[in-house]
């Protein structure tokens, strides 16, 4: 079969999957209703946090910054009725307050902060990172919890249940072939340096599940990454790069790589072996890991075909 028709057939398979296992969602595939009422009244100031909510079927009253967290999540998608309370370093107490919750997950935020937020609603800071567990069994640890705490430990079994098996499929599927080491890192907009993922982060637990094996193998801190100039994305002159460009910069970004020698000197660059990830948050739950497994997957099936 023509490696163009296998990519068909996998594809149809995967959105077949997708479509019973609600990726972000939980449709009735899986047997249980596609939104449910919330049990609580749930703001959100942590991203990980709403996104887990969301992936559980429950919509918070409220996030921080709406509009940024939509170009930044890749699912699942925010209800447009969502109220945004401001940046996460300075929620709008007043509208917490006419808002009434009865939940807030928080960041964590300076302690007069939290104090304050305290008055309003009890509150929990959510710690999912940074992790030394690795970030799919902390982030699927934080979802198993808020939803006992919802009353619905179902649905986060039935979610993660289903989540386990696709990564283990796309792992069968990529164990088939041989694939490059990956380096995944977000491009400073200097276009001279670049964040660049390692242990402890979301990308090193994604490409581990994978099967994967990640390119970067300098230091990362605590939360899992590290500052360095873009050369040395040329250490493992085989490796590819999966890159993520962070929407308030990427115009920026794209203007000063055009005559930047330095990007345009990375092995992975002169053979086309890169590819920009699109929406991207490294310290989000279940969702954004899953979401990162499958577009990895993509980019080397895509890969297989172009080459194959």
């Amino acid at each position: 079969m023509p490696a163009s028709t296998n990519l068909a057939h996998r594809l149809l398979k995967r959105r077949q999957l997708l479509q019973a296992m609600a990726i972000g969602g939980l449709a009735l595939g899986c047997g249980l209703p596609l939104r449910a009422e919330p049990l609580q009244r749930v703001v959100a100031i942590n991203w990980a946090a709403a996104e887990t909510l969301l992936t559980l079927g429950v919509e918070p009253l409220a996030i921080s910054d709406v509009g940024y967290y939509r170009r930044r999540m890749p699912a699942p998608p925010l209800p447009q009725t969502v109220r945004d309370i401001g940046p996460f370093w300075e929620p709008n107490l007043e509208l917490l307050h006419q808002l009434s919750p009865q939940l807030i997950l928080s960041d964590a935020l300076p302690n007069s902060v939290l104090r304050a937020l305290s008055d309003i609603a009890p509150t929990e800071v959510v710690n999912i990172f940074p992790t030394e567990k690795g970030v799919w069994n902390s982030a699927s640890a934080f979802m198993q919890q808020l939803a006992e705490r919802l009353h619905l430990s179902d649905r986060a079994d039935v979610y993660l249940q289903a989540a386990e098996q696709r990564l283990e499929a796309l792992r069968a599927r990529l164990a088939q072939r041989p694939q490059p080491a990956l380096y995944i890192a977000v491009l400073n907009q200097d276009g001279r340096h670049a964040t660049v993922y390692g242990q402890h982060s979301m990308a090193q637990d994604v490409l581990q599940r994978l099967g994967l094996r990640n390119a970067w193998s300098g230091p990362s801190n605590a939360m899992g990454f590290s500052l360095t100039g873009i050369e040395r994305l040329s250490e493992q002159p085989d490796a590819h790069l999966l890159y993520i460009e962070i929407p308030t910069t990427s115009a920026r970004l794209q203007s000063l790589r055009q005559p930047n020698a330095l990007w345009n000197n990375l092995p992975a660059v002169r053979r086309n072996q890169t590819q920009a990830l699109g929406k991207f948050y490294p310290y989000g739950g279940v969702a954004s890991f899953l979401s990162l497994a499958e577009r990895i997957t993509d980019y080397l099936d895509n890969q297989e075909v172009r080459h194959g």
